[in-house]
């Protein structure tokens, strides 16, 4: 699953990929909300393999995504050299992020063979 954890991430990511500097609490208010914009797209994994509406997913990306953000909060930089650390961080919160929504979400999981092959969401 991390491989297209890790493209969603890096898509999201997008916009910070000029290099700059980011302080924390910047960098982390944009992750709670770009996060979840990115996990519920209707194209994406998130959205395509779990039995929910948009409000659910919205709901439960947003809640992983800020329990991961606080998880690793003590581990940040106080300034986020870009687009390196948040390329960095937002892959270790992307993937915290998608493992807690799949076991969050884990009994709404659509079992067919897309949703489990990871080379159909690259």
């Amino acid at each position: 699953m991390k491989l297209p954890l890790s493209f969603i991430v890096l898509t999201t990511l997008s916009s910070f990929s000029n290099a700059f500097e980011v302080g924390r609490d910047t960098w982390t208010n944009a992750m709670t909300t770009a996060l979840p914009d990115a996990f519920c797209q209707p194209q994406q994994f998130f959205r395509q393999c779990f039995d929910i509406s948009e409000a659910q997913c919205v709901e439960t990306a947003t809640k992983v995504t800020g329990q991961c953000l606080q998880q690793f909060s003590a581990q940040f930089p106080q300034v986020f050299k870009q687009p390196d650390d948040g390329t960095y961080w937002g892959t270790k919160v992307g993937e915290c992020a998608g493992e807690a929504y799949q076991t969050t979400l884990s009994k709404e999981f659509k079992n067919t063979a897309k949703c489990n092959d990871v080379n159909q969401w690259m």
